[in-house]
């Protein structure tokens, strides 16, 4: 979920920029290193976890004494709590490795930040950067 909230942010990220300076020089991010580095995601992922298991704790509690078709509906609306939960992580993941990439690539003047997976050569790492900025 977390790694393919930041794939498309860098895809959508390289593309945008490529388009507005073909010529630029351009970075690469290592995506493995800044999950298991930044400490924002850490903090994002811990909080994620807590919320998940308080929403799971909740559910169990309401489920008791419930036939199946209240069940069914206590679930669904756990389900629907949960995938809200999910997103807010997902977004605030997004926003924070968003505006480090942009603040790193418009400090050494980047005209793109790319997956370093996806790179065979070239570019700048600019990952401990991005990893400092993050927020």
């Amino acid at each position: 979920m977390i790694k393919k909230a930041m794939a498309g942010l860098m895809l959508v990220c390289a593309l945008g920029s490529l388009g507005c300076s073909r010529n630029a020089d351009f970075g690469t991010v290592d995506l493995r290193r800044v999950e298991e580095e930044a400490p924002i995601v850490k903090t994002i992922k811990e909080d994620f976890a807590t919320k998940m298991g308080e929403l799971q704790n909740q559910m169990n509690k309401e489920m008791e004494g419930k036939d199946a078709e209240e069940a069914r509906k206590v679930a669904e609306d756990f389900t629907a709590r949960g995938k809200l939960i999910q997103s807010e992580t997902q977004n605030k993941l997004k926003s924070s490795l968003d505006t480090a990439i942009s603040q790193v690539a418009k400090e050494k003047g980047l005209g793109a930040v790319l997956i370093k997976d996806a790179v065979r050569q070239g570019g700048t790492d600019v990952t401990n950067d991005v990893i400092a900025k993050m927020k």
